[in-house]
């Protein structure tokens, strides 16, 4: 990006036209979000050609190493709050030091996850899965994806500084080259038999693999090319007093999640003790997917917000800050309304695409329209959430994760399957309405704009 280009890029998201500002940021976010929403569903379908085993051990794994990825992901929100604010600010230095110590912090993170994820790999799967077949494919599968997270932690915080100016259309760039190395690979690794038959799921984890050492590399080169190249010089020695504020904003986020994530585990085992337990976790994996094709799109609303409104603190602009808050949150609520209905009307279609087992249909149609009635107060939740990142406002939203995930969300999906005998709905259900409660405490904090006045 030219220098005009990113002062072009600042006066577009702190001044003039609001709407406007939201346009830019968001459409190529939106598409962005969207490659990665195809990745997950591609692994969904291809494992489905393995069987139903590898499909649910596909899914598992990949949660678990979701665990690990969100703690690099986590240093993103840091970047993205404090270089946007440095960037509002004019404050060049500043901008620089942030995201080349975000880099060091997320390096070190992504080696060490990557260990520890191999090293356990094969004592995990088997303490979240009753079938001997899940945890052997699952073993094999998480041990030689967790190398991904090196590469994973490079990608992360060059997208994260890239947003945080105001360029959301190099992010773009990099994820759609590697969301076409990861959907072709797995098609022609697995029902192409390339390069040599047999790979099984090993196939995908080679092709999400090549996908990300091309997006690092990618992501590096492109940076050398923008207003952020001299940040890479800044990534040793390490500031201990830059990464001690990164973490300070990331680190809630990282547990936000990791209350989300592990509530999730505590899901794996209740579903262990439905009658068809492997239909069960199946449908779980297929509804997440298919939920994802959702979520991402918020996702893309939650970046871009966050953007403006680091932005917008930053060149003391509170009220826009504000203002930009609720008018995404707006259009992700309708945007939910709509896809709510969709999902409802064809759950039964979407469903069958993903599996053939009648079981795993069945469960699958019943996820699908029990959660699409919490979508657009999932909308409500995750852009203000992404707003009050952008102000580095984490801490708050952190404690109505942990407390809706594990005081509401688990103890209805436990009653609800082992006392009611509900089957998965049980599970459908907490979700469903720990999403609703989730979206009134974030709705309140936004509210009481305590947020603006945040020094970070």
């Amino acid at each position: 990006m030219t220098a005009q280009a990113t002062k072009d890029n600042r006066k577009s998201l702190v001044t003039g036209n609001l709407w406007r500002a939201i346009w830019v940021m968001s459409w190529p976010l939106l598409l962005t979000t969207i490659g990665n929403s195809l990745v997950g569903l591609t692994d969904v379908k291809v494992s489905s050609y393995l069987g139903s085993s590898a499909q649910a051990a596909v899914g598992l794994a990949e949660q678990l190493l979701f665990t690990f990825m969100l703690f690099i992901m986590a240093v993103g929100v840091g970047t993205t709050a404090l270089v946007a604010r440095a960037y509002g600010a004019e404050d060049t230095e500043e901008m620089l030091d942030c995201a080349g110590q975000s880099f060091t912090l997320s390096i070190m993170l992504g080696v060490t996850m990557a260990l520890i994820c191999a090293v356990t790999a094969n004592f995990m799967l088997p303490f979240f899965t009753a079938s001997p077949q899940v945890a052997v494919i699952g073993s094999q599968y998480l041990g030689a994806y967790s190398i991904m997270l090196i590469p994973f932690s490079i990608t992360v915080i060059a997208n994260s500084s890239f947003r945080a100016i105001g360029d959301s259309k190099t992010p773009l760039l990099i994820v759609t080259t590697m969301t076409i190395i990861n959907v072709v690979g797995d098609y022609l690794t697995v029902l192409g038999n390339w390069p040599v038959a047999g790979l099984g799921v090993m196939g995908m984890v080679y092709a999400a693999l090549a996908a990300s050492l091309t997006g690092a590399i990618l992501a590096v080169l492109l940076m050398r090319r923008s207003v952020l190249k001299n940040s890479l010089t800044r990534i040793l020695p390490a500031n201990f007093k830059t990464i001690k504020r990164i973490s300070n904003i990331g680190m809630p986020s990282a547990f936000q999640r990791l209350a989300w994530s592990m509530s999730v585990f505590v899901v794996f085992f209740i579903l262990k003790d439905c009658q068809n337990s492997t239909c069960a976790l199946a449908s779980w994996t297929i509804g997440m997917r298919c939920e994802s094709v959702i979520f991402m799109p918020l996702m893309a609303l939650s970046l871009a917000v966050s953007s403006i409104v680091g932005q917008s603190l930053g060149a003391h602009e509170a009220d826009r800050a504000f203002k930009a808050g609720w008018r995404v949150t707006w259009i992700g609520i309708w945007m939910m309304v709509f896809m709510s209905v969709v999902l409802y009307v064809f759950a039964r279609e979407i469903a069958c695409y993903f599996a053939t087992d009648p079981g795993t249909v069945a469960y699958t149609i019943s996820y699908l329209r029990i959660n699409c009635l919490a979508e657009p107060f999932l909308a409500l939740a995750q852009v203000l959430t992404g707003a009050l990142q952008g102000a580095g406002d984490t801490k708050p939203v952190m404690w109505f994760s942990i407390s809706c995930n594990w005081l509401i969300r688990l103890p209805i999906a436990y009653i609800g399957v082992l006392y009611l005998h509900m089957g998965p709905d049980g599970v459908w259900w907490g979700m469903s309405i720990s999403i609703m409660l989730q979206a009134f405490m974030v709705l309140w904090r936004y509210q009481s704009k305590q947020w603006i006045q945040l020094k970070i």
